[in-house]
């Protein structure tokens, strides 16, 4: 690491695919794995799957000749990798993410609500 910089990543190329984990990847795996209880964990809210995306490409080129010359055999793992990162890089879930845990405060309340009622 540059001692300017900040981050990191962690990339495993083979002949069939391209796997790499950012260290913010990294960590949130470490803290699924160390959650030790209510009130300490994150909680992954969406995640991109490559395989995923390869079937959206089957399924646009199918449904849409006129969308591209490509086939999928044509479009690889790679270019799937760098647009799946590109997309993430460019989106903000900010208020999905808020409205998310709103959601969940309201759950919480009731499944509070109902836990005392069923006791008492």
């Amino acid at each position: 690491m540059r001692p300017d910089g900040f981050g990191g990543m962690a990339v495993l190329i083979t002949a069939d695919a391209i796997l790499g984990k950012s260290t913010n990847d990294i960590l949130e795996d470490f803290l699924a794995e160390n959650d030790s209880g209510p009130g300490n964990g994150e909680h992954i809210l969406l995640r991109i799957r490559e395989d995923a995306v390869r079937e959206h490409i089957g399924q646009a080129i199918e449904a849409d000749p006129t969308l591209t010359r490509m086939t999928i055999e044509m479009i690889s793992t790679a270019d799937i990798h760098a647009a799946c990162l590109a997309v993430v890089e460019r989106s903000d879930l900010s208020e999905e993410r808020g409205a998310a845990e709103f959601r969940a405060a309201l759950a919480a309340i009731r499944r509070a609500e109902q836990r005392r009622a069923a006791a008492g």
